[in-house]
């Protein structure tokens, strides 16, 4: 009887965690080295996006400047120049527009722990 309603009730508690449909869709990721450096995260085929966030894991990140590209040749640059920690996430960056067609990301960043490590950043979006 015990093991029936602790199926039911992790079969409950799954089913409040389902994921809603306007979700955070992760769409690309680099690898952070420990001194400044310049990537680009290519977003491939025709996607659109409201807002996206950067996530930061196993070593905190130093942001300098963050730049969104889009299909139709515009451009937003985004202030984000801060330290984040593994586990967090920048603000939520609303994107100009409506639902924007995302081409690329260009990040300016450096892992910042001081032991000559890596860091990863993901790219989210929804």
């Amino acid at each position: 009887m015990n093991l029936k309603a602790i199926l039911a009730g992790a079969l409950v508690m799954v089913a409040a965690c389902a994921t809603p449909a306007g979700a955070w869709t992760q769409i690309g990721a680099r690898d952070v080295r420990d001194r400044t450096d310049r990537d680009v995260i290519v977003v491939e085929g025709p996607r659109q996006f409201e807002r996206i966030k950067l996530c930061v894991y196993r070593n905190p990140v130093h942001f300098y400047d963050v730049d969104v590209f889009y299909r139709n040749g515009g451009h937003q640059d985004v202030s984000v120049r801060a330290r984040i920690n593994p586990g967090e996430c920048t603000r939520v960056i609303d994107l100009n527009g409506d639902d924007r067609n995302i081409t690329r990301v260009a990040l300016v960043y450096e892992e910042t722990s001081f032991r000559r490590r890596s860091a990863t950043v993901r790219l989210f979006a929804e």
